[in-house]
This record gives C-alpha cells, structure tokens and sequence, in this order.
C-alpha cells in the first residue's frame, strides 16, 4: 500500500511544526470563539493545504408564535 498523503522531511516538519502548532493553536480559538453563544445556527470551517482559511458563523434568531386571536 502506498502512503496517500506526502510526507514531509524532519527539517521541514521542525520549521513548519511550531508555526503550524501557532497556526492550529489560533484556530482552535478562533472556532471557539464563533461557536461562544451560538443558541441555534451553524459554524463552517474551510480549510486549504491543511490550514483554516476561513470560518463561517450563521446565527439563527428564533421567534416564537404568537397567539392568534380570534
């Protein structure tokens, strides 16, 4: 079987590998942060190469009926 994923060389990882554990440690935070209050909605994350480019919070504001009269 074949590794379907490239891998990376050991200097490559050490360098990338404290930047991309900023990088993750940020959006982590970041998806925290959109998700903080949500009642009722959604949190989509987008990510490219392995990064979060972009993060989508839709809220949804929820009325409740109100009572008909006759």
């Amino acid at each position: 079987m074949s590794n379907e994923y490239p891998s990376r060389s050991s200097k490559e990882n050490s360098t990338k590998g404290q930047s991309s554990e900023q990088e993750l440690q940020s959006s982590l935070e970041q998806i925290g942060g959109a998700l903080r209050g949500l009642k009722f909605g959604s949190v989509n994350v987008i990510v490219q190469d392995g990064v979060v480019v972009q993060i989508d919070r839709t809220e949804k504001l929820r009325l409740r009926n109100p009572t008909r009269s006759g």
